[in-house]
């Protein structure tokens, strides 16, 4: 089961628009849910800034016969498996010395590896098929930076200001249908984009 998580907390926000009251606590949780999953988009980070207690199960394309890429960010792996003659059996399993993560040094910055490569001294190569690489793991971000907290908060500080904005609805049109913010500042997306290109993400 995926753990939905605020890229904030309501203490936070609260500190950052000096509410000392709880009125507005559950207003406050549902706009921080809000921005937090606005910000994972496609045309945004393309991206989840947390990983989950329970391993996942997931299948990659290699990019060539010693690389493949896993674009929504890796964080451990438990299983590599390999499917070899598209049976979708996934039968061959590399042991932990057949690959290696890249970048090497992820971890130690406490940041997602972008790929795995196989290892000059490995066994095996990766198949060139669509989704023959399985891979049972963690995926996401180890830590949540600081880039995406703070944009999380100024979205959120926008949208409750807004108050005749609640819950991202600007305006009414013709008819009285909601309105729904659909976009970021551009501040926020700044931060973001500029988090996750560093690493080649995006």
């Amino acid at each position: 089961m995926t753990t939905v998580t605020r890229y904030a907390s309501v203490e936070e926000l609260k500190e950052r628009i000096d509410i000392d009251s709880t009125t507005d606590d559950q207003i406050l949780g549902r706009v921080l849910d809000a921005v937090s999953r606005l910000i994972e988009k496609p045309h945004y980070a393309n991206q989840r800034f947390y990983t989950t207690a329970a391993d996942e199960t997931r299948y990659f394309t290699a990019l060539t016969a010693d690389y493949c890429p896993i674009p929504i960010g890796l964080v451990s792996v438990t299983t590599l498996a390999i499917d070899n003659d598209d049976d979708r059996t996934y039968g061959e399993t590399w042991a932990t010395s057949d690959f290696e993560y890249e970048p090497v040094n992820a971890s130690t910055d406490n940041e997602p590896y972008g790929g795995i490569r196989i290892h000059p001294t490995g066994n095996y190569t990766f198949p060139l098929g669509i989704n023959q690489v399985k891979v049972i793991g963690k995926f996401g971000w180890p830590a949540l930076p600081d880039e995406i907290r703070e944009a999380t908060l100024l979205q959120a500080t926008r949208l409750f200001r807004r108050k005749e904005a609640p819950f991202g609805v600007v305006g009414s049109g013709d008819f009285g249908q909601a309105i729904m913010v659909k976009t970021l500042d551009p501040d926020v997306v700044d931060l973001i984009k500029g988090r996750v290109k560093r690493l080649g993400f995006g």
